[in-house]
């Protein structure tokens, strides 16, 4: 090989050396800046402050059906609402150690479920309340049914008690680790079940009492959509909501069924929730107060040494660095700012929801986290927030499509009570569009003359196959 040309190579190798060194140099500078720039948080905001604050409990532990439910369950003899204030209280205690080891909420759950009352019996056999008919399938099944509560008449009992009682507060610790508080599905089942076997098979008297336990059931699950609770507990008591009027749309349309001797029972049962019953705006807000917990997770000892997540050197240093560019506070009040929009999408008019909803994308567009140099600052907490910018946008709508539904159960009722011939349905409901149309957009129902069904154009996101129709027979 020439002289000069390995001289060249040299020179080369040089020059090269020297751009790597100095974009290794650059490279280090920016992450020393980087890093440097994360040294510090920032204080909360008066907006996150608020968020975060708990409002006043209003209601005494006999009376808060948050506890009843939680107790719902237990082994013992006492009061549930005294189980659940032990059972929740047992979560509270324990809920500075779960950030050190997330896994001790799964322990207190599996105690709980081994030692609580379970449902005992075939009561899936009755089908599913949002996607069948309980009260068809209870035509067939008296003798089950029958069985069942007896099998399960502890149980039962306590599940009625819940009519009586006048509020409901989330009393727990805020966080995405506490115990989902939620009578079984299969007791919610049976409940329905028994209504309708009671309605259809017992005397005038029976069928009264029947349907008002439908009614205070009715009156249940408002009380707990109008508490303060998160999400789960919202959509949880739209969907209870809905399989109640479920029942009661099949026997109003039943053609057995005598609506005249039943008119001054069921006139109120339809009569649609005032639409301020659905607004489910503090629930972002509890939602806010237990995405916080999840922060304090991050940034907790045992995800910062290793003593949970893992044992390794590389892996807790590792874990230390990433913390470091992780910022509480400017990332919770980053969430407050988005957080602030939903509560008022949450509570807005529905008939202006569409119209909110849009203000708060553009909004969300212009002045929401971006992919920007201001990433420099708190990283991984930006790329959080801009997570939680859409994830409830069908929360609000799932909640007004049950509204709607109420309206369609009413619908129903006014069209058998007063007799509307099938070709009269469309001008009754022309006629009447606070039974007919959709609360959020005000389209009208659908009404398949052919079919005689009448349905919900649904706005939200819901689990398949949900029944949003009735059949006028």
């Amino acid at each position: 090989m020439p002289i000069a040309f390995k001289f060249r190579l040299v020179k080369i190798a040089r020059i090269a050396a020297k751009i790597t060194g100095g974009l290794i140099a650059f490279v280090f500078l920016i992450v020393l800046a980087c890093f440097i720039l994360n040294s510090f948080d920032v204080p909360l905001s008066d907006q996150s402050k608020a968020l975060l604050a708990v409002p006043p409990n209003p209601f005494p532990a006999d009376q808060n059906l948050y506890l009843a439910v939680a107790g719902l369950e237990g082994a013992g003899e006492r009061p549930i609402a005294e189980m659940g204030q032990e059972r929740i209280a047992a979560y509270d205690r324990a809920f500075d150690s779960m950030l050190l080891d997330p896994e001790k909420s799964l322990r207190l759950n599996k105690q709980w479920d081994a030692a609580k009352i379970q449902v005992e019996g075939e009561v899936q056999a009755l089908g599913h309340p949002r996607t069948s008919s309980i009260w068809t399938t209870a035509k067939t099944h008296h003798q089950d049914i029958a069985a069942l509560l007896t099998s399960n008449q502890r149980l039962y009992q306590r599940y009625l008690s819940l009519h009586h009682l006048r509020g409901y507060f989330e009393t727990v610790h805020p966080s995405f680790m506490a115990p989902l508080i939620t009578p079984p599905q299969s007791l919610r089942t049976l409940f329905l079940a028994d209504v309708a076997n009671r309605i259809q098979t017992g005397t005038p008297e029976q069928q009264r009492d029947a349907l008002d336990d439908l009614q205070q059931d009715l009156q249940l699950w408002r009380t707990v959509l109008n508490g303060d609770g998160t999400l789960i507990s919202k959509m949880l008591s739209v969907a209870f909501l809905h399989s109640d009027m479920i029942l009661l749309a099949d026997f109003i349309t039943d053609p057995a069924t005598d609506l005249k001797s039943f008119e001054d029972v069921i006139d109120p049962m339809v009569l649609p929730f005032d639409l301020k019953d659905y607004r489910i705006g503090n629930a972002f807000a509890a939602e806010f107060r237990s995405t916080a917990s999840v922060y304090k997770t991050i940034t907790a000892a045992s995800e910062l040494t290793g003593t949970y997540a893992s044992s390794s050197r590389l892996n807790r240093i590792g874990n230390a660095f990433q913390a470091h560019f992780f910022k509480p506070n400017a990332t919770e009040n980053m969430g407050a700012e988005i957080v602030a929009h939903w509560v008022v999408l949450g509570d807005s008019d529905p008939s202006k929801f569409q119209k909110n909803r849009q203000a708060y994308q553009e909004w969300l567009e212009k002045e929401g986290p971006h992919l920007s140099p201001s990433y420099i600052y708190n990283p991984i907490g930006k790329i959080l927030a801009s997570l939680n910018g859409t994830q409830y946008d069908s929360y609000p709508l799932r909640a007004y499509d049950v509204a709607a539904y109420q309206r369609l159960v009413c619908l129903a009722y006014q069209l058998k009570h007063q007799h509307i011939a099938t070709a009269d349905v469309a001008a009754f409901m022309k006629a009447h569009p606070e039974w007919s149309t959709h609360p959020v957009d005000g389209k009208s129902f659908r009404w398949n003359e052919q079919l005689s069904e009448l349905a919900v154009n649904t706005l939200g996101e819901h689990p398949r196959d949900q029944r949003f129709s009735v059949i006028l027979r």
